[in-house]
């Protein structure tokens, strides 16, 4: 099997995917955008599915589209579709692996090394944290990555979870102010934040290069995966 196209599932209009489009383009894989409140894909044998991040929380059923969302990860794994769920993405698909996402105990924040069981597929980054909420890794699948706060990738046939956002960009960052910024409590959690928005964004900025080459080694590695497997 030939991975030759993908789909990117955003969760919100404004979402941004990052520099995945592009690096996905460098690889001759054609991406098209797909968003959760329209009919989820129906993708093709050889198309790889990525199911983004998320200001929500994994968990949360009262957001009218989840559980839909949730039955059709469950569904594309049940065929072992090739699917990389990143931050959000990543929580859902433990879950529709049989896995559980929780509220941590802390939110885990910033440039952080991880501890990677196979550094042929995954570097030990830093990859760039920010998140709440956290997976156990399905007992069907195989624990990719860690710190000392969460589990941070995953690798189950044909698809792989990863906590962290290896696709950032400032606009990406951006596009989450914006988005915290248009409710009550974002707002407030902005407003107890000083000024670590400034310090994120421009370390986003410091780390860009890096960050891009280690994330297309990343996909390189994942694509190769998924097709053998």
């Amino acid at each position: 099997m030939k991975i030759s196209s993908a789909i990117l599932l955003l969760h919100n209009h404004q979402d941004s995917a990052g520099t995945l489009p592009e690096l996905l383009d460098s690889l001759s894989i054609e991406s098209e955008m797909a968003y959760v409140d329209q009919p989820l894909p129906a993708p093709t044998e050889e198309q790889l599915v990525v199911v983004m991040g998320s200001i929500e929380s994994a968990y949360d059923h009262t957001l009218p589209w989840l559980s839909g969302e949730l039955e059709w990860l469950k569904s594309l794994t049940d065929r072992n579709q090739p699917v990389l769920g990143i931050c959000f993405g990543s929580q859902l698909l433990a879950r529709a692996l049989g896995g559980e996402t929780y509220r941590n105990h802390a939110a885990e924040i910033g440039w952080i090394p991880v501890t990677t069981t196979d550094s042929r597929m995954l570097s030990s980054g830093p990859w760039f944290n920010f998140h709440f909420d956290a997976f156990h890794t399905p007992a069907r699948a195989t624990l990719l990555a860690s710190t000392g706060m969460a589990h941070q990738a995953f690798i189950h046939r044909r698809q792989i979870g990863v906590q962290f956002h290896p696709e950032i960009t400032p606009e990406m960052f951006d596009s989450w102010l914006a988005a915290w910024d248009a409710t009550e409590s974002g707002r407030a959690y902005l407003a107890r934040s000083g000024d670590m928005p400034t310090r994120l964004r421009q370390q986003i900025v410091d780390h860009e290069k890096d960050n891009r080459k280690r994330f297309k080694d990343f996909l390189i590695s994942a694509i190769e995966h998924m097709t053998a497997n």
